[in-house]
């Protein structure tokens, strides 16, 4: 039985081999830059990018949860990495990837994948924006000389590398700008500028090999496990939401608990072997879902094509000036901004923009597992009120006073609901129509039976329907009021 789902599961990652070969290879052309730029950033060296990117791509597709979506080395994820290197240094870093991705395995056999639609968009768009500004804040700072004032010539090229990433688009989308941006800004600083920029240096090549030092930081355990935290969170939001997208896109569905499994073994083994930490990215998939990939294969071919570049073209890497990485990983967080949430923060109600706005600060000033955190707590609260402030009318009629409710009836209904009841004259009669109360809970519940004895205690006559023709509805449940 065994034998045949495997053999099942090699069948239907080869059944579209053309499309998933070219697709592969159209999403590793977009990969590589970004993942050179993410291993520089992240401060582990280009290297650990493209090693990233190959074994979190691979095993992520074999094992993950999204048959169309491709993995590796991301903006947000890499942010992340940054403050982590240099509080702990490198193999602090490693050791934190290595324990988030543990996490993320936990994760997965704890089953939370199927909660992270909870998080709301107001939260998900303020720390996408707050991530792209610190990207951002971050290559301005990598531009400054050993004075500390930014180089003309190494701002002029990444701004020129920013000028091609948002241009291209317009001319095509066959080749990714960042792509067209390094090769150009390489060729160009070798040409005619050579002793005038910074380049990333020599950087080892090869087949990736196990690094297993880092394990030498379990002593910092303790210390290690809020980063370890903030990785684990990040990669399964970041991977489980480009989950969703990619479905949309390709006509897919995920399994959440199993695409963080993938995720998880992914970055695990990436760790062990060099590389830096990824996520899902829709960015690759989108590309290789247009270029005709439609299974698996697509994303290992991508893994498999970027290997080959790190153990074949590790020296040309070297040439690459740093300005040219910094100008990427700039307009990358550009293209990273969510627009349309900035541009309806006057639209939209104030409490979502206020949400929003509040994530992002926080991610820029604090961290993400703090800016997430306030932002779900935000959310929640919203929402409470929201659904606790259920429409309250109340009309009187002579000696006859009818409160309506609709909407659940919980905690935050039940003392506009007592108010109501204390505001009845002494010695008339209450109606109460439920008719409209959708659910309540054990507060509401209580508010029923505490405004029916207030009331009573008033002198009050509380019914239902019957009382009056004018009023309709039916008594509370065991309050003890007469409906005739």
């Amino acid at each position: 039985m065994k034998e045949r789902n495997v053999a099942g599961f090699f069948s239907r990652m080869t059944e579209h081999w053309r499309g998933d070969l070219f697709g592969g290879v159209t999403a590793a052309v977009v990969a590589l830059p970004l993942a050179l730029a993410f291993g520089v950033l992240s401060g582990a060296g280009p290297m650990a990018g493209l090693y990233g990117a190959v074994f979190t791509g691979i095993l992520a597709a074999i094992f993950g949860g999204s048959p169309a979506q491709v993995s590796g080395p991301t903006a947000g994820m890499t942010v992340v990495l940054v403050p982590i290197y240099q509080e702990f240094g490198l193999t602090g870093l490693y050791m934190a990837m290595f324990l988030g991705s543990a996490l993320l395995l936990l994760l997965s056999f704890l089953k939370v994948g199927r909660y992270v639609h909870l998080i709301s968009q107001p939260v998900l768009s303020g720390f996408t924006n707050g991530i792209a500004l610190l990207i951002f804040l971050q290559q301005i700072d990598s531009l400054r000389g050993a004075s500390g004032a930014i180089v003309p010539a190494e701002a002029g090229l990444a701004g020129a590398v920013v000028a091609i990433m948002l241009v291209w688009p317009r001319i095509t989308r066959k080749v990714p700008g960042s792509l067209v941006a390094l090769v150009l800004s390489t060729a160009a600083v070798r040409l005619f500028w050579p002793e005038v920029f910074t380049t990333i240096g020599p950087i080892p090549g090869g087949w990736p090999t196990p690094q297993l030092a880092f394990f030498g930081e379990l002593a910092n355990l303790g210390a290690l496990l809020r980063p370890a935290l903030t990785i684990a969170l990040l990669g399964a939001v970041e991977s489980l939401l480009s989950a969703v997208v990619v479905d949309e896109m390709a006509g897919t569905r995920h399994d959440p608990d199993r695409e963080l499994f993938g995720q998880g073994l992914g970055n695990m083994v990436a760790t062990l072997f060099g590389g830096i930490v990824g996520t899902g990215a829709i960015v690759r998939s989108a590309a290789r879902i247009q270029a005709g990939g439609r299974t698996r294969l697509a994303a290992v071919t991508h893994g498999l094509v970027i290997l080959l570049v790190a153990v074949a073209l590790g020296d040309l890497a070297g040439l690459i000036p740093r300005a040219t990485l910094a100008g990427i990983l700039m307009g990358t967080a550009i293209n990273m901004v969510d627009r349309r949430s900035l541009a309806d923060v006057r639209r939209v109600p104030v409490g979502d923009a206020a949400i929003m706005l509040t994530t992002a600060a926080i991610t820029v000033v604090f961290d993400l597992v703090t800016a997430v955190a306030v932002g779900v707590l935000l959310s929640m609260i919203r929402f409470a009120v929201t659904v606790t402030d259920a429409p309250l009318t109340v009309k009187r009629m002579g000696k006859v006073t009818a409160i309506r409710l609709t909407g659940p009836l919980y905690f935050g209904a039940a003392k506009p609901f007592l108010d109501a009841v204390d505001a009845v004259p002494e010695g008339s009669t209450l109606v109460l129509d439920l008719r409209g109360v959708t659910s309540l809970d054990a507060t509401g519940a209580q508010a029923l039976e505490r405004g029916y004895a207030r009331a009573t205690a008033r002198g009050c006559e509380v019914s239902g329907p019957g009382c009056s023709p004018r009023f309709t509805g039916c008594c509370p449940a065991g309050t003890g009021c007469r409906c005739s």
